[in-house]
């Protein structure tokens, strides 16, 4: 009984093995090639539609929210980016930053996002989300975030600084996000966040 059992036993974990390495194979052919011996991705390519505008801040004790940005243009085959948040105001004459515009998609790539304002207190004004990168034309690939903009200060007198732009995408990489605007103080307006730069042109990114 124990000579039979043992031959019988290995001989259907090599058959349970063989079904395991076969099985993968067969999945991996059916996902890469679609209809008419196309690619998938050619299959569900599609239009790439504008970017939404951003939300609006919200404005407290007679300030007044900061507009969302404007979402980005969209190529064919690629989404513009979304416009970033409104910054935030509170206490009366405040004004929220308003919000980065989005990075224009370019064919086949995505815009990057605007970044939020920021946001306002006691009669200041909030800084100016920046702009999103622009995506590549070519690869898919996403431009930098915007950077967000600076608070303002307690006294109202000066702005925070502008978020900077984020960088355009590279066929291989994306685009790094842009600085953040600085916040203001009692004496000076804040300063702009640095650019981001452009997406590395060999990988790593």
């Amino acid at each position: 009984m124990r000579t039979n059992a043992l031959p019988g036993t290995l001989l259907v974990a090599a058959i349970a093995v063989a079904g395991l390495s076969a099985t993968p194979a067969l999945a991996s052919a059916t996902v890469l090639t679609g209809a008419n011996g196309t690619t998938s991705l050619d299959n569900v390519r599609l239009l790439g539609l504008p970017g939404a505008n951003g939300t609006n801040g919200t404005g407290t004790s007679g300030g007044i929210g900061g507009l969302g940005g404007t979402g980005g243009a969209a190529g064919a085959n690629g989404n513009g980016g979304t416009g970033g948040a409104g910054g935030n105001a509170s206490g009366s004459a405040s004004v929220g930053g308003a919000g980065g515009t989005g990075g224009a998609g370019g064919a086949n790539g995505n815009g990057g996002n605007g970044g939020s304002g920021g946001g306002a207190t006691l009669g200041g004004t909030g800084g100016k989300g920046g702009v999103g990168g622009v995506g590549n034309a070519g690869a898919g690939i996403a431009g930098g975030t915007g950077g967000n903009g600076g608070a303002s200060t307690v006294g109202g007198g000066h702005k925070g600084g502008s978020g900077g732009a984020g960088g355009a995408a590279s066929p291989v990489c994306p685009g790094k996000p842009g600085g953040n605007g600085t916040a203001a103080t009692f004496d000076a307006d804040g300063v702009t966040g640095a650019t981001g730069a452009a997406g590395n042109s060999t990988l790593p990114c």
